[in-house]
């Protein structure tokens, strides 16, 4: 019997909402997907790695930021906390800098299934299968570039009559806009959540409380405004206007590094939609500079995320390297292809 023609899946009846069995032509289906990726990672000079299901939580303690305990979910023969996947990056990273004295390719790709806490749906916990891209050794503004190429041929190929938008924010950036602001730790963690879900009535009744100075609140207002990125200039023109001789200097390297990559991105990534977000912050603390994701119409989850990482590496190893790295849910490409059939 068709799929399409059951009112009620079967597998409702035994498979936990948020996770999936996939049948005989499903699964044929994501042969021929996970193909095809393979096959363009290996051309641009990507290798594959395995990585294992579970993971001791110890290190995305150290790494990821609070709220991450109802993540770790067993616990091994001698006692020690596992993690089914909370974070692929790090375990990459790890793997990675614990094979150091390997000569092997930096530039890695991978296929794993992780749990992924999911709020904003009916189930919390959502079983994905995450494709990755990570370099490691460099994160300058072309090789980054060359990753989202990456993404926009493996868009081409799969989707091609399905386009994306792209959203940049910059992590060094927005923390030295909140050391400006100068508000303690609770309240950044109350301001970061109302940045990211965009609640201006929240965010503007807390700056009040916490009396907001006008010019710092004249930052937050910016910060709440995503632009093209051809506009960039514009949003630094007016924070010039807004922030002291001081201010402007904590900012300065953020501002320059900022605007040289979009100087780059203008001119050779312009067949993307591409929009600058200030407020765009990641809910991992591992990120030293750009973060991006990547949206559809219509659709208000991302459908890929990434960015640059240059202190993981060393946080394993004492060894700088710089990094970064993108990552897809295969099922929401799974998704769209579906809908366009």
């Amino acid at each position: 019997m068709n799929q399409k023609n059951k009112s009620i899946s079967s597998e409702q009846k035994w498979i936990p909402d948020g996770f999936h069995f996939l049948g005989p032509e499903e699964s044929k289906n994501r042969r021929i997907l996970l193909q095809t990726f393979s096959e363009l990672f290996e051309r641009e000079g990507y290798s594959e790695i395995t990585l294992p299901s579970f993971d001791y939580s110890n290190s995305f303690r150290s790494q990821l930021q609070e709220g991450v305990e109802s993540l770790l979910v067993a616990k091994d023969w001698d006692g020690n906390e596992l993690s089914p996947g909370v974070d692929l990056t790090l375990q990459v990273v790890k793997g990675m800098a614990a094979r150091s004295h390997w000569e092997e390719n930096q530039n890695v790709y991978y296929f794993a299934k992780k749990i992924r806490d999911h709020k904003k749906r009916n189930a919390s916990r959502r079983e994905v299968l995450q494709i990755g891209v990570e370099s490691l050794g460099k994160s300058d503004t072309n090789h980054l570039i060359s990753q989202i190429q990456i993404l926009q041929k493996l868009w081409k190929n799969t989707l091609p009559n399905k386009s994306f938008t792209i959203v940049f924010g910059h992590s060094s950036f927005f923390r030295s806009l909140l050391q400006i602001l100068g508000w303690n730790e609770e309240q950044t963690k109350v301001l970061r959540q109302f940045l990211y879900t965009k609640n201006i009535p929240e965010l503007l009744s807390l700056a009040a409380r916490e009396n907001t100075s006008d010019s710092h609140m004249e930052i937050i207002h910016l910060l709440l405004k995503p632009i093209p990125s051809s506009e960039i200039q514009t949003f630094i023109n007016r924070l010039d206007k807004v922030l002291t001789k001081n201010e402007i200097l904590i900012i300065q390297e953020d501002l320059k590094a900022i605007t040289s990559f979009f100087d780059v991105w203008n001119k050779q990534m312009a067949s993307i939609s591409c929009i600058w977000d200030p407020s765009l912050v990641r809910d991992l603390s591992y990120y030293t500079g750009f973060m991006f994701q990547g949206y559809v119409e219509q659709d208000p989850e991302p459908v890929f995320a990434g960015g640059v990482y240059n202190e993981l590496y060393a946080s394993f190893t004492g060894i700088p390297k710089d990094a970064c790295g993108f990552a897809l849910h295969l099922d929401s490409i799974e998704v769209l292809i579906n809908k366009e059939k």
